[in-house]
C-alpha cells in the first residue's frame, strides 16, 4: 500500500460499528430498509461523538445502510467542526445478510440453512461472502483514508462482519475465527498506523468509550 509524501506520517483510523439498532422484531436486519438506531443506540453515538472530538477527525467515511448514516450523522454533531462526510458502498453490511434478513434469530437454523455452512468457513458456499473479500473492501477506504488524512484522524463506520473480517486478517486468523471476535454495536478499532505500516490495534467496547469519557480506566483489547 503506498502513501504518497506521508511515510513517516503518524495517523489514526477510528475503525466503527454502528450503534445499538431498533429491532422490536428480533429479525436479522441485513440490508433491509427501516432500521434506525434505538435510544441507546443514539446515546451510544452521543458518546462516540463526545469520544472523537477531543480527537479531531478530518473525514468520516460510512455505510450507506441507514443505521451506519445515522450512528455517523448524530457523532457529526458532537464534534466541534463539520467534517467532510462520505458513504461508502465498501463499507457496507456483509452479503451473507441478505440471505438471513428478515428472519428471527432463533430460526435461523432450519429456515436459512446455508449459515451453518457460514458459521463454520464464512464464503465456503455462495451467496456468502469470503473474509478476504470483505477484508480487502474495508481495507481500500481505510488506505484512501491513510493518503487523504496523513498525519491526522478519520473515522470508518461499518458493520460486524466487514469489521471482524479486518480485524480477523490483520491477526492472521482463520475465516472461522470472525465469528470469535466481536466488535459490540458502538465499538471501536482504533488503528495507529505510520505511513502503511499498522503500530498499534485496540478494541474499545461502548463500555471502555463511557469510561474514557469519564476519565476513568477501561480494559482495551488488542
Amino acid at each position: 500500500m503506498a502513501i504518497d509524501g506521508a511515510a513517516g506520517a503518524i495517523t489514526t483510523c477510528y475503525l466503527l460499528r454502528h450503534c445499538d439498532v431498533e429491532n422490536p422484531r428480533g429479525v436479522i436486519y441485513g440490508h433491509l430498509p427501516g432500521y434506525g438506531l434505538s435510544a441507546r443506540g443514539r446515546e451510544q453515538a452521543r458518546r462516540l461523538g463526545l469520544f472523537l472530538a477531543v480527537r479531531e477527525p478530518e473525514a468520516i467515511y460510512c455505510s450507506p445502510l441507514e443505521r451506519a448514516v445515522e450512528t455517523a450523522e448524530l457523532i457529526q454533531q458532537e464534534l466541534p467542526a463539520r467534517v467532510p462526510f462520505h458513504r461508502s458502498q465498501e463499507l457496507i453490511e456483509a452479503e451473507f445478510g441478505r440471505y438471513l434478513q428478515g428472519v428471527r434469530y432463533r430460526q435461523i437454523p432450519w429456515r436459512r440453512p446455508r449459515w451453518l455452512a457460514h458459521m463454520v468457513w464464512p464464503g465456503i458456499l455462495p451467496p456468502d461472502e469470503s473474509v478476504g473479500a470483505m477484508h480487502a473492501r474495508v481495507s481500500s477506504v481505510i488506505e484512501s483514508g491513510l493518503r487523504s488524512h496523513a498525519g491526522g484522524a478519520f473515522v470508518c463506520i461499518s458493520h460486524g462482519d466487514p469489521i471482524q473480517a479486518y480485524w480477523a486478517t490483520l491477526d492472521g486468523r482463520p475465516p472461522w475465527a470472525l465469528h470469535r471476535l466481536q466488535c459490540s454495536k458502538g465499538g471501536l478499532l482504533e488503528l495507529t498506523f505510520r505511513g502503511a505500516q499498522l503500530l498499534r490495534k485496540v478494541y474499545l467496547s461502548p463500555a471502555a468509550v463511557a469510561a474514557a469519557l469519564e476519565g476513568a480506566p477501561a480494559p482495551a483489547t488488542t
